[in-house]
C-alpha cells in the first residue's frame, strides 16, 4: 500500500498475486463442480473406516486373514442387498399393485376426500412401473446403490475404492500420506487417527438404529395386526440407512399394506408411523449420536439439513461423520493455538 499526494491510500497489486487469486478460484470451482466425486471418496472412507473393527475382530477371533474378512463383509452385504431387491420389495410391491388395481372405487371412495384422490389408476400405473423396474431382470443391487448416489459410475467407485482401502490395515492412512502434502501429514493423521474412532461408532450406531427401528416397525404392525409386518419391519431396516426418505418410504409401504384389512387400520398404521418417526427423529437419533460421536443433537440436526442441501441423499448419509471430523479439525486448531510456544 502506497500514499499519494492527496492523501488517498492506493494499493499495488503484483500479477503474481492476480494469478494466485485466479488459481484459488479455478480450484474452488473445480472442487464444488465435482463434490459429487468428493463425496463418494469420503463416503468410501467412512465405509473403510466403519468396518475395520468388524475386520479386526474377525483376524483377532477367528484368524481370518484381513482379504478373507473383508471379501466376507462384503458378499454378506451384497448378498443382503440381492435378498432384498428380488424377494422382499418386489413381493411387496406387488402386494400394493394389486391393492390399488383392485379395490377401485373403495380406496377413491374412502381416501379421495383426505388426499384427493381422484381415480386409483394414476396411483396403480405408478406401483406398476415401479415394480416392473425391481422385477426386471436385468437390474442389480448396484443400480439401486447408483440411484442414490446419483450415478453408476460413482456407485461402483465407492463399493471398488472401500474395498481396496479396507484391504490392508492402514490403507486410509496410506492413501492419506499420498494425497496430503507433507507439511500436513502429521496434523491430518493425528486427526484422522481421533476422527477414525468416531466414525467407527457413527457407523455401529447407524446399524443398531436400523436393527432398533426394525424391530419397533415389526411391533407396533404386528400388534395393530398389520399383513406382512415382518417383511415390512426388514424394509424398514434397510431403509433407515437412507435418512428422511427410508422410513417415509417404509411408512408408505405399511400403510398401503394395513389398506388390505381396512380403512380404519391404515388409519391407525399412519399414527404409528408418524409418532415412531417423531420418537427416532427427536430422542433415539440424537441421543445415539451424541453417546457415539459426543455431537450436539442441534448439530446433528444442522449437518444433515446442510448435507442435504449440498449433496442430496450422498450428502446426508456422510452429513454426521463430516461433521464429527471439522469438530475434531476446529478442536485440534484450537489447542495448538492455546500450547505454549518454546
Amino acid at each position: 500500500m502506497t500514499g499519494d499526494a492527496g492523501g488517498r491510500n492506493a494499493f499495488d497489486i503484483s500479477w503474481v498475486t492476480l494469478w494466485r487469486v485466479l488459481a484459488f478460484v479455478t480450484f474452488a470451482i473445480i472442487l464444488y463442480q465435482g463434490r459429487q466425486i468428493l463425496l463418494g471418496l469420503f463416503l468410501a472412507i467412512v465405509i473403510a473406516s466403519g468396518i475395520e473393527g468388524i475386520v479386526d475382530v474377525l483376524e483377532a477371533r477367528f484368524r481370518l486373514p484381513r482379504s478373507v474378512s473383508v471379501i466376507l463383509i462384503f458378499l454378506i452385504i451384497l448378498i443382503g442387498l440381492i435378498v432384498i431387491v428380488y424377494t422382499v420389495v418386489p413381493f411387496l410391491l406387488v402386494e400394493i399393485n394389486t391393492i390399488f388395481a383392485g379395490s377401485g372405487k373403495g380406496i377413491a371412495g374412502n381416501w379421495g376426500a383426505l388426499f384427493g384422490f381422484q381415480s386409483p389408476e394414476s396411483v396403480s400405473a405408478l406401483v406398476g412401473s415401479i415394480s416392473s423396474q425391481f422385477l426386471n431382470t436385468n437390474a442389480s443391487p448396484i443400480d439401486l446403490f447408483s440411484s442414490a448416489l446419483g450415478s453408476f459410475g460413482l456407485a461402483a467407485a465407492v463399493v471398488v475404492s472401500s474395498f481396496y482401502l479396507s484391504l490392508t490395515h492402514d490403507g486410509v492412512e496410506r492413501f492419506l500420506r499420498v494425497v496430503v502434502p507433507q507439511d500436513y501429514e502429521e496434523t491430518t493423521m493425528r486427526i484422522y487417527t481421533r476422527s477414525k474412532q468416531l466414525i467407527g461408532s457413527w457407523f455401529r450406531m447407524q446399524v443398531l438404529l436400523s436393527v432398533t427401528m426394525g424391530f419397533v416397525v415389526w411391533a407396533g404392525l404386528a400388534l395393530l395386526g398389520v399383513r406382512y409386518a415382518f417383511l415390512i419391519a426388514v424394509l424398514g431396516a434397510v431403509f433407515e440407512l437412507v435418512p428422511f426418505l427410508g422410513p417415509i418410504l417404509s411408512g408408505a409401504i405399511g400403510v398401503v399394506s394395513a389398506l388390505l384389512t381396512s380403512t380404519a387400520l391404515a388409519v391407525y398404521t399412519l399414527v404409528f408411523f408418524i409418532v415412531a418417526q417423531q420418537f427416532e427423529s427427536h430422542i433415539l437419533v440424537p441421543l445415539l449420536t451424541r453417546r457415539a460421536i459426543g455431537m450436539h443433537p442441534v448439530i446433528v440436526i444442522v449437518a444433515l439439513l446442510i448435507g442435504a442441501e449440498i449433496g442430496g441423499i450422498l450428502g446426508v448419509i456422510i452429513a454426521v461423520p463430516l461433521a464429527a471430523i471439522l469438530q475434531e479439525m476446529i478442536q485440534d486448531w484450537s489447542l495448538r493455538r492455546r500450547r505454549p510456544v518454546a
